[in-house]
């Protein structure tokens, strides 16, 4: 273990050493004149540093090294096909001039051998973006620019002859709009976004950056130009937004009685009625439908149960089963569509249980009225009376109780008689017939007395 890491160490500091080496040796070169700093681009790789001038204005390329013995080339292709460069020597650094655009240089330094950096010069003046307009090229999935004239291509040679292209970045700003899930709102958004591989190639396509409103394009660049301080800026006439994107919402309106039996918590009761709402970049969305389809049955999202064009829509379930509710959104000319996340709806099957016995007026809140215990209950209809017939309580709603109370006094404690018809939202009827037992230990003042 020892010895390995005595080896990584060992590794670690050489190419620490390397990297420390190159870049000396890249630093040899100093590179001035033209209109401005140059721009310095840098190729590892290949050992070339290519600089950007502005203007061939008293260009001038230095180089300094431990040797004072220094014999510069240029070459054009590759940097064996080369031709000797006089240069004006002073001690360990040397300088040429009259430098051509579109060359690179080098020396043939004893100090460094063959295995030296190379540099090329551009003159970015050339090839400054001069573009005169711009249009912007869009459909449901993005968009792209298109100007004129054409961006010039920058290149240059690498010592081996291989053609390499100088990329130029350029920005581009614009508007679209943000969805915000906690306010359930589309609200304004700037893009900016920055074109690696040139203004008109590039392709902007992602969900985050796509044009959801009406907006100018504004380009700039390049990072050149910036540079030098002669960026140029174009903006496009209003480009008219076709892409959609569409959000939903839902909200429950169902029983949450008490006496409810509890289920699975993914199911509802029934009868359930759900508000559907879509939330769409408007105005560019326009047609709005929402379908709704039982994903329990073979083939059910090609006979949904209801189709809908709104952005929201109201539907009660009253059947036990699985469901699904999808929004589709689409642009006035209908050329682009989005299709919403699928809501899942699960309506639990039904359930009954009555109680037998019931004590009103003496334990506030704790078995005081005669309740059912429920779950999808569709219709829903009792009765309660007393032992000669006369009819006590009728309700047509599982979630009410029964007080024990007649004409707003308690009824005497006893044998009662209940009737309930219910039907399930799994199809099953219930006709339950029993008796129910108040119970009470002592008389109530507020009591009627049965005759």
């Amino acid at each position: 273990m020892y010895m390995l890491r005595t080896e990584i160490r060992k590794l670690g500091g050489l190419i620490s050493f390397l990297f420390v080496v190159l870049a000396i040796q890249a630093q040899q070169y100093t590179v001035t004149g033209g209109n401005g700093t140059p721009y310095l681009l840098e190729n590892r790789g290949n050992r070339i540093w290519v600089y950007l001038v502005y203007g061939m204005d008293n260009v001038e390329i230095r180089y300094t090294s431990s040797s004072a013995n220094h014999q510069w080339y240029r070459y054009k292709q590759k940097a064996l096909d080369r031709e000797p460069v006089s240069c004006e020597q002073n001690g360990a650094t040397s300088v040429i001039r009259n430098i051509e655009d579109g060359t690179g240089y080098y020396v043939e330094d004893p100090a460094s051998g063959l295995n030296g950096w190379y540099v090329w010069i551009i003159d970015y003046s050339k090839y400054v973006f001069n573009v005169e307009s711009i249009t912007v090229k869009g459909n449901c999935d993005g968009f792209r620019l298109e100007g004129s004239p054409a961006v010039p291509v920058m290149y240059y040679y690498t010592p081996s002859g291989s053609r390499m292209t100088v990329k130029r970045e350029f920005d581009v700003a614009y508007q679209t709009l943000e969805w915000s899930e906690d306010n359930k709102y589309f609200s304004p958004k700037n893009v900016q976004r920055t074109l690696s591989e040139g203004p008109y190639s590039v392709r902007i396509n992602d969900n985050e950056t796509i044009p959801l409103c009406d907006t100018e394009v504004t380009l700039s660049g390049d990072q050149f130009a910036k540079h030098f301080g002669v960026e140029k800026s174009i903006t496009s006439d209003t480009y008219q937004a076709v892409a959609v994107e569409v959000h939903v919402d839902t909200t429950f309106m169902m029983d949450n009685a008490e006496n409810m039996t509890a289920g699975d918590g993914e199911y509802l009761s029934a009868p359930a009625t759900v508000t559907f709402r879509a939330y769409a970049n408007d105005p560019v969305a326009t047609l709005y439908t929402w379908k709704i389809y039982r994903s329990d049955v073979e083939n059910g999202a090609e006979n949904p149960l209801v189709e809908y064009r709104d952005e929201e829509i109201d539907y009660t379930f009253t059947e036990k089963g699985d469901y699904t509710a999808v929004a589709t959104v689409s642009n006035a000319t209908g050329e682009c569509e989005a299709v919403s996340n699928s809501i899942e709806i699960k309506i639990a099957e039904s359930e009954l249980q009555i109680p037998n016995a019931f004590s009103p007026g003496t334990t506030p809140g704790i078995n005081d009225e005669f309740r059912v215990a429920y779950k999808s209950l569709v219709t829903y209809k009792c009765w309660i009376f007393n032992r000669w017939g006369v009819q006590m309580y009728h309700s047509t709603n599982p979630a009410e109780g029964w007080d024990g109370k007649k004409g707003g006094k308690y009824v005497a404690p006893g044998v009662y008689f209940y009737v309930i018809d219910a039907v399930g939202s799994d199809g099953i009827k219930y006709n339950k017939k029993g008796s129910i037992n108040i119970l009470r230990p002592k008389k109530i003042d507020d009591e009627i007395i049965e005759q």
